[in-house]
């Protein structure tokens, strides 16, 4: 019978022992001992129950009804008798289920990874991957032909999610493929998965960035200022939100956890909403900014401004409320 390499049980954390996965067979096994006359072994849940206790004439034992958990296993050689001569000491045993993994994309461009133009400046770039079936296990690959980035640290976060620090200090430019690796299993590849960018050829992004004001804070931008900041904000790691990377904590594959450990990270945050096309977003940053008044923050001030002069294009209630806010927001004395 052939294997089934689609689901295969693996075993971690044996030292001297050994792990066999061929012809449908999955095994544990340990050295020899010329002189025994068989063995026995025995392997028991961490609650103390043993699960399996046998007399057997291999050095190798089979684990194909083991379900997937934590266990302690050892063994020993039998004298003439058929008696335990010296039992091994017990040791940490691992069943775990090891799957093809898969990779979460999207039909967009690859996560752009910022380079240095100075070689002398470590440049790391966080990516975070999304998917199944990741285990501690899973080995990751970022490879451009012969090229491949250094991965300076593999967090596997949970089963759906990997991060990685990558440094693209002195990587070429161009695009570059993912591969994910699961023991036993044929790995998954996501071509152009990131692309590294030589800031030099990067041009429409110097421009954007050459009208935000360095040094300045947040408050004192201008509104367009505000909107060039936000346009290369880009959470690149998290493609399942727009929210500015300044705010955001983490990024998971169905929500997101935002950064408020400063006045600015929220009030950027409450721009964003502002900005945008769910008319409950806007109503509630108007509220924001009338309340949070002082220090003023200049770009939502001069956004608001900008509303109530094309307020024929909202609707009645969002226009009250605009309007009542905006009357707050100047006349705040706080």
């Amino acid at each position: 019978m052939k294997l089934n390499l689609k689901r295969v049980f693996i075993i971690f954390g044996l030292l001297s022992f050994s792990i066999g996965a061929q012809d449908g067979t999955k095994l544990i096994a340990w050295k020899p001992i010329p002189e025994a006359s068989g063995y026995q072994i025995q392997i028991k849940e961490k609650t103390g129950k043993i699960v399996i206790d046998k007399k057997i004439d291999t050095p190798y034992q089979s684990i194909e009804d083991l379900p997937s958990g934590v266990y302690l296993v050892r063994t020993a050689p039998l004298n003439l008798f058929k008696k335990p001569a010296v039992w091994s000491a017990w040791k940490d045993l691992e069943v775990i289920l090891s799957e093809p993994p898969k990779v979460v994309t999207e039909e967009e461009k690859p996560i752009i990874l910022p380079k240095s133009e100075s070689k002398t400046e470590k440049t790391i770039a966080n990516i975070t991957i999304e998917g199944e079936h990741f285990l501690d296990a899973t080995k990751v690959d970022l490879t451009k032909k012969t090229e491949t980035l250094p991965i300076l640290s593999k967090e596997v976060k949970s089963s759906e999610r990997i991060d990685l620090k990558v440094d693209t200090t002195e990587a070429k430019s161009g695009p570059y493929d993912l591969t994910v690796t699961n023991p036993y299993q044929k790995p998954k590849v996501v071509t152009n998965f990131v692309k590294v960018e030589d800031p030099k050829h990067n041009e429409s992004e110097d421009s954007k960035k050459s009208k935000i004001p360095k040094g300045k804070p947040f408050r004192d931008f201008t509104y367009e200022e505000m909107l060039a900041f936000l346009e290369t904000d880009i959470a690149v790691n998290c493609k399942n939100t727009k929210v500015p990377a300044l705010t955001l904590s983490e990024c998971h594959k169905t929500y997101v956890i935002l950064n408020f450990t400063s006045d600015d990270n929220q009030s950027v945050f409450e721009f964003y909403k502002l900005i945008n096309e769910n008319q409950s977003d806007r109503i509630s940053a108007y509220q924001y900014f009338s309340k949070n008044c002082s220090p003023k923050f200049r770009p939502a001030f001069e956004r608001m401004e900008l509303q109530s002069k094309n307020q024929r294009n909202l609707d009645p209630e969002e226009r009250q409320t605009l309007l009542q806010e905006l009357m707050k927001f100047r006349n705040c004395t706080r």
